[in-house]
């Protein structure tokens, strides 16, 4: 299970949080989503054996709320600093 706290490009109204909650949460290995107005970050929680956080952020960005960073891959979580390079 890979969690993740994803900073969208535009902070969110209440519409847009639901339509995000929405969105990612029709995503088959989803298991939780947090998005809320007036912020612009997105917590997920998912499977990566059945999805991939690119997924998620091609999700997110059709549905009109692109991240403001593409997510990193790997195994690097970027809590060291490294930067996962």
């Amino acid at each position: 299970m890979i969690h993740q706290n994803l900073q969208l490009a535009t902070a969110l109204d209440a519409a847009g949080a639901a339509a995000v909650n929405q969105a990612l949460g029709a995503i088959a290995g989803v298991s939780q989503v947090g998005a809320s107005g007036g912020t612009n970050r997105v917590a997920v929680a998912f499977d990566d054996n059945t999805t991939s956080a690119q997924e998620i952020a091609a999700v997110l960005a059709r549905a009109g709320y692109p991240l403001r960073e593409a997510p990193k891959t790997g195994g690097c979580c970027g809590g060291c600093g490294g930067g996962g390079h």
